[in-house]
């Protein structure tokens, strides 16, 4: 009986456990204090916001300053130019600034958000109990209903036998009204005999009898009596009465009045016998019917106590089903948790190496985004699994209180049905009433063997879903234990902090002798002794290193820009030759033309001379000689033309293929020229970190040589162009309008 009670009690703890993720979720957000980070983000907004202002105006400052630079002369350039630099530097330290602050606050709210619950799943599942619950309240309010109606039909059937009660009452009145009549009939018809032998003398005489006056009126009486009475077997008792009363008047009227009263003796008998007889068999009739029903009854009864019994069974079963559920649910839940600390301890260790390598970071992500999710999966598994328990247990509950309220109804109707009978033992519409009640409350056994069924149908689906949601919660947990072993056996493969600590030295060292970065504090820690420390001879080597790299890159270029001037020099020889004779092959071609014309010209005037001077004597012959001529002077003077002609275009497509492979050469020289400067560039942005880093750090250690010979490595002019191609580079605003004309072109 302890089974029932323990529903509650797993109910809230179901409850319980599924309400960890909420109550994580409140908690994380009340530490967080949304409405103080709100404060903060908002002061941090409008720092930033202040910040970008001021970079705006900054820049157009330093926009103007370099217009005015680059309007005023060279002499003055160089008074301004510190100024303007110094501009740049502090905008540079400004901008930076910025970034960090911005870096700094982002990076603020991330640490406190990167561990925050994702809200989602708690909102959705707060939505569903909302929803579930409406509709709890909506079948509580139905059963309510239902239980309403059960009540009012239940009412009905006490009304219903009160009913029956009265009727048995009238019977029982009516039956002694019937006994009392029987014995008054008697008393009269012994009166009537005694009257009769008080009257045999004036029957001697032949005068009418009162006795049988007597008798036609008492049959009247009896009769409309019984027909007003009666209309059942007591009727027809009355019935037999009256025809007795008739067959003896008529006997009495017939056969004398000497053997009346044997007669009606002998008749009285045999009614009574028969009476007798037809009672005994309508007794026995009752008796067998009330044996069937009682037997009926004690099968129904025994019936539903069978089903009882089932179901307590089956409930009981169910119980310690749940209850062992309940337990290993337990016990996997706190494996769970162990194992969630576990891999939480594991996650910390792994966030610790993650801010050094950015491919563990990612790797580590993944295996924690699989993680949770198959933890929200559990929780949803888990929750669904507790709603279905829940709504079961509802289900149960509400068809307990139906139950108890019917097995209410059946006792009273029971105990009534007892008590009427042992009354309506000699009633046979009172048999047919309990037919009738017996009939529905056969009814309502069976309707509740069919509800019965149908729960044991439902706790054997129940009964499987729960053996199938186990399996799949046992799967789930060996996938994560395989995760977690798969995470170990990572985890093992991993570095140390020994090993993480020396790379990050390593890289720390690699970072200060590749890029200069190595900052005061570690300077400050790798020389604290008197001696030289292997950081400071890794800098001093990798210094010598790039010196030499420098002189090799100066001699280089100095061959490169001397190959450069013999090659743009040559470039421009030859253009000068091309052009002189591109002028030549043009004033040739002209002076060609200007001679075929004006020998044309001579001709035609000639001849026109010729004609007007002989006046046509000669005009046959000699226009005939003169055409001749002039035609073998024309193909003469093609041959010649077109010879120039194949010889120019010969001399013209050397010319342009000499052309093509000068400007590929200029173009690969230029190309090359592009790199060295660019790496000019680097080189010197190195050097002046170096002579920055030693100016301030290795002078005292006894390294001011390395630096005067760096000094004197680089000469002033040279030194000069490159600072102004360095700074340059380093200016936004050159850049941006280096990339004005390309950006333009691609616009076009």
């Amino acid at each position: 009986m302890d089974s029932p009670r323990g529903g509650p009690e797993r109910d809230k703890a179901n409850s319980k456990s599924s309400s960890t993720p909420l109550a994580a979720v409140a908690t994380f957000w009340k530490d967080f204090d949304l409405e103080k980070e709100r404060s903060t983000l908002d002061e941090q907004g409008l720092r930033i916001a202040e910040n970008q202002e001021n970079s705006q105006k900054n820049r157009r400052k330093l926009a103007e300053s370099t217009r005015d630079f680059k309007k005023t002369s060279n002499e003055d350039k160089l008074s301004m130019f510190n100024s303007l630099l110094k501009g740049y530097q502090e905008e540079v330290d400004n901008l930076t600034k910025r970034a960090k602050y911005g870096e700094n606050a982002f990076l603020n709210i991330y640490q406190k958000l990167y561990e925050a619950p994702d809200p989602y799943p708690v909102i959705a599942s707060i939505a569903e109990k909302d929803s579930k619950l409406s509709e709890l309240e909506s079948e509580n309010r139905k059963m309510k209903v239902e239980l309403e109606e059960f009540r009012m039909e239940a009412t009905h059937l006490k009304n219903q036998q009160a009913t029956i009660r009265r009727l048995e009452e009238r019977c029982r009145q009516l039956e002694q009204q019937a006994t009392s009549v029987h014995f008054n009939t008697l008393c009269r018809i012994k009166g009537w005999a005694a009257v009769y032998e008080w009257n045999q003398a004036e029957q001697n005489q032949c005068q009418p009898s009162l006795i049988l006056d007597l008798v036609t009126k008492w049959e009247v009486q009896a009769w409309s009596l019984s027909r007003r009475c009666f209309s059942g077997s007591c009727g027809r008792w009355w019935l037999g009465i009256d025809e007795i009363a008739v067959l003896t008047s008529l006997s009495w009227k017939q056969d004398g009045v000497d053997d009346m009263e044997e007669k009606v003796k002998e008749i009285v008998e045999i009614k009574q016998r028969s009476l007798a007889e037809e009672n005994q068999k309508t007794l026995e009739v009752l008796k067998e019917r009330e044996q069937l029903l009682q037997d009926q009854l004690r099968q129904a009864q025994d019936s539903v106590s069978t089903m009882q019994k089932l179901h307590e069974l089956a409930q009981s079963q169910l119980f310690e089903v749940r209850a062992q559920s309940e337990e290993e649910r337990a016990t996997k839940q706190s494996e769970v948790n162990l194992l969630m600390d576990e891999v939480e301890r594991a996650q910390g260790r792994l966030l610790s190496l993650e801010r050094e390598k950015g491919l563990l970071r990612s790797q580590l992500q993944t295996a924690n985004e699989d993680n949770d999710h198959k933890n929200r999966f559990l929780r949803s598994s888990l929750y669904m699994k507790f709603e279905k328990e829940k709504e079961t247990h509802i289900t149960e509950y509400s068809f307990a209180l139906i139950k108890r309220e019917i097995e209410y109804s059946y006792a009273v109707q029971s105990d009534d049905q007892a008590k009427q009978k042992a009354k309506e033992v000699d009633n046979l519409d009172a048999d047919s009433a309990l037919e009738n009640s017996l009939y529905a409350k056969e009814k309502i056994i069976s309707e509740l063997n069919v509800e019965l069924h149908k729960l044991e149908n439902t706790l054997s689906n129940e009964r499987e879903e729960h053996i199938n949601e186990i399996k799949k919660l046992n799967s789930l947990l060996n996938e994560k234990e395989v995760a977690l072993e798969e995470l170990k056996k990572d985890l093992q493969t991993r570095p140390t902090t020994k090993l993480i600590d020396d790379l990050r030295k390593k890289v720390k060292i690699l970072q200060a002798v590749g890029y200069n970065t190595i900052e005061a504090e570690d300077w400050e820690v790798a020389t604290s002794g008197q001696e030289m420390s292997k950081l400071e001879s890794l800098l001093l080597d990798k210094n010598r290193k790039v010196e030499h790299e420098l002189t090799q890159l100066k001699v280089q270029l100095s061959e490169r820009t001397s190959l450069l001037e013999s090659a743009e020099a040559k470039i421009v020889e030859l253009t000068a030759k091309i052009n002189e004779q591109q002028r030549l092959i043009q004033k040739l071609e002209d002076d060609i033309l200007k001679g075929y014309s004006s020998k044309e010209r001579k001709g035609t005037r000639f001849d026109d001379w010729d004609l007007s001077e002989s006046g046509g004597t000669e005009p046959s012959e000699n226009a005939e000689q003169r055409h001749v001529s002039s035609d073998q002077d024309q193909s003469s003077m093609l041959k010649v033309i077109c010879n120039q002609r194949d010889r120019f275009r010969a001399r013209l497509r050397e010319t342009e293929e000499e052309m093509r492979q000068l400007k590929e050469k200029i173009g690969a020289l230029t190309s090359e020229l592009d790199k060295t400067k660019a790496d000019n560039v680097k080189l010197y942005g190195k050097i002046r970190y170096v002579q920055d880093y030693n100016s301030e750090r290795v002078i005292s250690r006894g390294s001011k040589k390395y630096v005067e010979d760096l000094e004197s490595g680089v000469s002033s002019d040279v030194e000069s162009k490159y600072k102004k191609m360095y700074e340059d580079d380093i200016n936004p605003f050159a850049a941006f309008s280096k990339k004005v004309p390309a950006l333009l072109r691609n616009l076009n």
